[in-house]
């Protein structure tokens, strides 16, 4: 793989689990209590 292939899929990794991992805190935070028992 060249060196650009190899940064372009290092950023995509970063911004996929970067905002897997914000909404996971935000939800942590902040839990949907809108939701109630019907999910």
């Amino acid at each position: 793989m060249s060196i650009s292939a190899i940064v372009m899929m290092t950023v995509a990794i970063v911004l996929v689990w970067g905002g897997l991992l914000a909404s996971a805190i935000h939800l942590n935070r902040h839990p949907d209590e809108t939701a109630g028992d019907e999910g």
